[in-house]
């Protein structure tokens, strides 16, 4: 009975081992055969075509339509050599941050990290066409291969977010980056001081308008354009920062020891408060939508204008409730340790 279950268990492996090298053949031979054609940013390309030169005139070329996966593109043939070991048409890929080219890049990017386990390098079908004003006569069809990332520019990019994250982190603890600061002398060290939350959100949208910058550069490896709604939303943070920082000014408010990250931002001398709460809520979710749609379709978000007008309106409830808000003062040793531990 083992000699039958072990011969059936080397018939089955030797069965696989043969299915998998077939398989494996007929892979390689289809991609020898159907070779994709490696495209990229910047850098010129040519899809070779035997006599595509004696069939379509010099003058004739940018009549010649390329679409990628059935979308036609604004790329024209900027030349045709007409060697017949090199019988090919030559393109260039320009940047793909113009307005025109937003449907191209959509179509070659598509979403960057369903691509990841691939090398971040996505295949699309092209097809070369030419209308004679009846119909239209293909001429060309294959696969292209776009790259979508450069591993090095993203890893040279996550190092600049990482580095930036933590001195955000570290200098937000240990100084004055992310605290209150008092309108008058105060005796609180700067690392014991209460945390701002008109800072914290100052800082949140500079952070997330950051990664998103960083992130369109390694996807498209330029000078990415800002959005009008990034520029609003840091806008909406500075403008907060300064309401705050001028009412706490007029007030001449003298500061007390943190009692806690989280307690800091969310309470005032009542308590916690809910338009601190609603403000850290509306600027978290909008935050995380951001880079969310950033990371997916490679470009910044237009949002809705009613969705700047209500965190406009949280920042404007957060700074008109600062008028009569005053703060807790804590002067105890007791206080300090209550605090240190809290922060800990």
């Amino acid at each position: 009975m083992r000699r039958l279950v072990r011969s059936g268990l080397f018939i089955f492996l030797g069965l696989w081992m043969c299915l998998s090298a077939a398989a494996f053949g007929q892979t390689a031979a289809s991609k020898a055969v159907k070779t994709a054609i490696p495209i990229h940013i910047d850098q010129s390309f040519s899809i070779n075509y035997p006599g595509i030169c004696e069939q379509v005139a010099t003058d004739q070329l940018a009549q010649l339509n390329l679409r990628v996966n059935g979308l036609l593109t604004p790329l024209k043939a900027l030349d045709c050599n007409p060697d017949p070991a090199q019988y090919g048409l030559y393109y260039f890929l320009p940047q793909l941050d113009a307005t025109d080219l937003a449907s191209l890049r959509e179509a070659l990017s598509g979403s960057p990290w369903r691509d990841a386990r691939h090398g971040f390098q996505r295949d699309v079908a092209y097809t070369i066409s030419f209308n004679d004003g009846h119909m239209e006569h293909v001429f060309a069809s294959g696969q292209l291969r776009y790259q979508i990332v450069q591993i090095p520019s993203m890893l040279l990019g996550f190092a600049f977010i990482a580095l930036v994250s933590v001195a955000l982190v570290r200098l937000g603890r240990s100084s004055a980056l992310l605290r209150d600061i008092p309108s008058g002398a105060t005796t609180i060290p700067i690392e014991s001081r209460t945390f701002s939350m008109a800072r914290v959100q100052m800082a949140w949208w500079f952070f997330i308008v950051l990664i998103s910058y960083v992130w369109l550069w390694i996807v498209a490896e330029g000078m990415p354009n800002l959005s009008v709604d990034a520029l609003g939303l840091m806008g909406i943070g500075s403008a907060t920062y300064l309401t705050a920082a001028g009412v706490d000014a007029s007030k001449q408010n003298v500061l007390g020891y943190s009692q806690g990250f989280w307690n800091d931002i969310l309470s005032d001398a009542q308590g916690l408060a809910l338009y601190r709460f609603q403000l850290l809520v509306f600027n978290t979710l909008f935050g995380i939508l951001f880079l969310i749609y950033v990371v997916q379709n490679v470009v910044m978000p237009d949002f809705d204008t009613n969705i700047l007008a209500l965190l406009g309106m949280s920042a404007g409830t957060y700074a008109g409730f600062k008028i009569p808000e005053k703060q807790t003062v804590a002067t105890t040793p007791a206080s300090v340790q209550n605090a240190d531990s809290k922060q800990g």
